[in-house]
């Protein structure tokens, strides 16, 4: 692999600025580190010296004043010349009465400790009056000998380990970054605007999902770029005719005039792919149901396959028949299953915009008169608006309490809210907050909620967020259902949404 390296990038600014850096900071971090440690052993090598400086005067100098007291000078000599072989003491010596009795030793330092002791005799407690002084000179300059040696060893290990840790970074730094740089401007310079250039990848292992570098978000966006470019073709293509605001009010009028025919046409197109996938999952469902050997989260996909195949097609069929002006279907209602298989389709988004859904349902018996899909299509698409307007780890409140002969359903952010201008025009068609929306989802919402006999209400909450609220008729029965009956439900079926 490092054969196929491009090694005149080690000849590089940016190679040679890398290894500078390396060099000079390894360079400050051994001078602080050699300095730190060198004054450390210093201080130890001091203390030990002192330490044998005063051993020598708890254990000896009794010893000394007992021979001194006796003049005994043979022992004396014998017993100085034994402390002067301790480490680091160069010269000791006992004066009395202003002169020299014994010495050993010769002061070979420059720098030295030196120490003075008073003899007093041993016999005679109370004697104030001293037989003499010892004068120990404890010499440095080994110490500082030994501390050269050290430091001339680490800054040559540092040196030779410095020098090593920049070339192994150098080929490291080659390999997972360069080496694919050089690839990313060679490639920028194949962009052109017609937007045939094949997709720019790196000579790499995949990344894991999730698990993008800083590599590969350049990469994307080259990517993206590219697209971006044939599309900005694209549209200078298109300028030449009309200008860009005569292309956004045709399209509109074509959009408000054409929405029946449109509908109509992509329900039937749709219609037709759902119809079959709905066919195989069934087919392949009763081929593989009560097969041991077909894995059962194989046979839960299929069942879940089948299910929001046949509920798209619900909600294309209600389509349909709202845009063509037909009677819907009207109903007795559970909310607590409305606002169950609701909470069933915004799962995704709740990972997405990392928020949670918090349910508050006065009677889970209750109920309300409506077309089931289209109430979830409205509910839906107000939860939705209130996970994009949310910050993360917030939570959205859903609120459900009886109003006289209404339920009402309360939908509740804590996101940036809307000011009192917009509010006025929140339920007309085509206005909107986003820069990318159409403005018809909540005009759509407020028309179904209207067609159901009931109401949509808005307002700012003490959060600063925004309160929807749905009053619907109420249903003249409840739901009856058994704790021991509901327990035994799959989780499709129960639950609050959270």
């Amino acid at each position: 692999m490092i054969s196929k390296f491009n090694l005149g990038a080690f000849t590089g600014r940016t190679a040679k600025r890398l290894i500078l850096y390396i060099i000079l900071f390894s360079v400050l971090i051994t001078i602080l580190s050699s300095a730190l440690q060198l004054y450390v052993e210093y201080q130890d090598e001091v203390v030990q010296i002192e330490q044998q400086i005063e051993q020598v005067q708890n254990s000896h100098l009794d010893g000394i004043a007992h021979y001194l007291e006796q003049n005994n000078p043979a022992q004396l000599q014998l017993l100085i010349d034994g402390l002067v072989k301790l480490p680091d003491i160069e010269r000791i010596s006992i004066i009395a009465r202003d002169r020299v009795l014994q010495r050993t030793g010769e002061v070979m330092s420059d720098r030295v400790i030196d120490t003075k002791f008073l003899l007093y005799p041993t016999k005679s407690v109370d004697a104030k009056e001293p037989l003499g002084t010892l004068h120990l000179v404890a010499g440095l300059d080994p110490l500082y000998e030994r501390l050269k040696q050290k430091i001339w060893f680490i800054l040559i290990a540092t040196a030779v380990k410095t020098f090593l840790i920049a070339a192994f970074i150098l080929l490291l730094f080659q390999y997972l970054v360069t080496r694919h740089l050089n690839k990313i401007s060679q490639y920028a310079h194949t962009l052109t605007l017609n937007g045939h250039a094949p997709a720019l990848t790196l000579d790499r292992m995949p990344a894991r999902r999730g698990e993008v570098d800083e590599l590969d978000t350049v990469v994307t966006a080259l990517n993206e770029m590219q697209t971006r470019l044939a599309q900005e073709l694209r549209l200078r293509e298109e300028a030449e005719f009309d200008s860009r605001s005569s292309r956004e009010q045709l399209a509109h009028m074509d959009r408000v005039t054409s929405m029946e025919e449109i509908a109509s046409s992509i329900a039937h197109e749709i219609n037709q792919p759902l119809t079959a996938i709905a066919t195989y999952a069934q087919a392949a469902l009763r081929t593989n149901k009560g097969d041991e050997r077909v894995p059962e989260a194989l046979i839960n996909a299929l069942e879940k396959i089948t299910e929001q195949a046949l509920r798209a097609g619900e909600v294309i069929r209600t389509i349909r028949q709202f845009i063509s002006k037909q009677a819907s279907s009207r109903s007795e209602i559970g909310v607590k299953a409305l606002l169950t298989s609701t909470s069933h389709l915004l799962e995704t988004l709740e990972s997405q915009y990392k928020v949670s859904l918090v349910q508050g349902l006065a009677d889970e018996r209750l109920t309300v008169i409506g077309d089931l899909v289209q109430l979830q299509q409205v509910l839906f698409n107000l939860l939705r608006n209130a996970m994009e307007a949310s910050p993360p780890d917030s939570i959205i409140e859903i609120w459900v309490e009886v109003c006289g002969d209404k339920v009402s359903l309360r939908i509740r952010d804590r996101g940036c809210g809307i000011d009192a201008e917009a509010a006025k025009e929140i339920f007309a068609p085509f206005f909107t907050t986003k820069q990318e929306g159409m403005g018809m989802g909540l005009a759509i919402c407020k028309t179904i909620i209207d067609a159901h006999n009931g109401e949509l209400l808005f307002s700012i909450n003490e959060f600063g967020g925004c309160d929807f609220t749905m009053l619907l008729p109420q249903g003249e029965k409840l739901v009856a259902e058994p704790e021991s009956q509901s327990e035994n439900k799959p989780q499709s079926e129960q639950g609050p949404v959270s």
